[in-house]
């Protein structure tokens, strides 16, 4: 914990769910728990569910909670440049890789649907899907995921998992917008060939 004074919830603590994130952040940075409290309970969720998709079920909690400490502890350095969300989920995702790294695994959830991971109706790997039992292709795609890179699953994730737009995805991966595109389309690529092979689809798709 970070060694600067911490500040007490006070009578005006009920109402810190009204404050805006800024006046948030701002109490957090002079020491008051309470108001970094509101913003953990905002971000708790997306951030264990992005520590689950990175690094696995085993971990996700811990991970999550490491999170949150190194960003109360560094909350006094935070400069504002980027938006609270972006510097906390970097944050989080920094753990997870430091976890993987330590750790050498490679264990994580899948996407909820494949189909989500593959929107685009053109996608090959979309018809592929829509033929395969739903236990097959879970199996397929908890197989073809695991053999992507930790911050390919991150970056698919984001995207794909809670909606973020390329912008907000570059900034976190301090990457240009056009960047995130022609990873994503990479990603993908790679994701509907790995599937293929394990749903043993035959054929070329062009990869």
């Amino acid at each position: 914990m970070s060694k600067r004074q911490t500040r007490r919830a006070g009578p005006a603590a009920a109402k810190l769910g009204e404050l805006d994130e800024g006046e948030l952040v701002r109490r957090a940075q002079l020491g008051d728990a309470a108001a970094f409290g509101v913003l953990i309970t905002t971000y708790q969720e997306v951030i264990y569910r992005l520590a689950v998709r990175t690094a696995g079920y085993e971990a996700a909690e811990d991970l999550a909670q490491v999170a949150f400490l190194k960003a109360w502890e560094a909350l006094p350095r935070f400069a504002g440049d980027a938006a609270f969300s972006t510097w906390l989920y970097r944050i989080a995702l920094n753990s997870c890789y430091d976890y993987l790294r330590r750790s050498a695994k490679q264990r994580f959830e899948p996407l909820d649907d494949l189909a989500l991971a593959v929107p685009d109706q053109q996608d090959v790997a979309a018809q592929v899907i829509a033929t395969a039992e739903d236990a097959e292709r879970r199996a397929a795609l908890v197989a073809a995921l695991a053999k992507l890179p930790a911050d390919e699953r991150a970056l698919l994730a984001l995207r794909v998992g809670e909606g973020w737009s390329y912008e907000q995805i570059a900034t976190t991966f301090a990457i240009n917008s056009a960047t995130v595109g022609t990873r994503l389309f990479r990603i993908r690529a790679r994701l509907r060939q790995l599937v293929r092979q394990q749903l043993g689809v035959e054929g070329d798709d062009g990869e």
